[in-house]
């Protein structure tokens, strides 16, 4: 999905890099580069982070910056993205992504397939917002949080650090603490 949606605003794409797959296997097409030892032993590139674990992408975003690479920030053609909203680097937007005015995205986010972030929204690094998840205007996502397929957060509503909010949740009101996976409408706490 990340090479396609790089694809679709005219940017070329070298391969990828697999520590899972032999260099020269073809994915879409493209081949795998190496493993990321290889990747470390070469000059500056500019790097798209394809992680969807948010805490594993912190780490390697980290590795990447150690060694001299740069974290692409990539946009899919059909994403809206406003001119006033800021995205900081290693975020990549996927198909249909909508990012409203005056919204702040952080580093290394995953912005899913058709999901929105109104008007003033804080997001912050490494957040993945899954595939229709949408974000009411001003509010707050924390650090490593996961949105799931379909969920939603009020407008002011507040979802602290390494959060997980499940698929079809809704946060509707109060702030959900650092560390909690919530569920259903309105979102509460999972049991233990």
């Amino acid at each position: 999905m990340v090479a396609e949606a790089i694809q679709s605003s005219g940017t070329r794409v070298e391969g990828f890099i697999d520590d899972g797959l032999a260099a020269g296997t073809l994915v879409l097409d493209l081949p795998v580069l190496g493993p990321a030892s290889w990747l470390a032993r070469q000059p500056p590139r500019v790097v798209a982070l394809a992680l969807g674990d948010n805490r594993r992408r912190e780490e390697v975003a980290a590795r990447l910056k150690e060694q001299g690479h740069l974290l692409g920030t990539f946009f899919h053609a059909t994403s809206w993205i406003s001119p006033s909203a800021k995205v900081d680097e290693g975020t990549i937007a996927m198909a249909r992504v909508v990012v409203n005015a005056d919204a702040r995205v952080g580093r290394g986010v995953i912005l899913n397939t058709g999901c929105i972030v109104e008007h003033e929204c804080v997001v912050g690094d490494f957040v993945h917002l899954s595939p229709s998840a949408t974000l009411g205007g001003r509010a707050r996502i924390g650090d490593r949080s996961h949105i799931g397929l379909g969920a939603s957060v009020i407008h002011l509503g507040e979802v602290g650090s390494d959060c997980v909010v499940g698929a079809g949740s809704t946060v509707i009101k109060g702030r959900i603490a650092d560390g909690l996976t919530v569920v259903g409408v309105p979102a509460r706490p999972m049991r233990r």
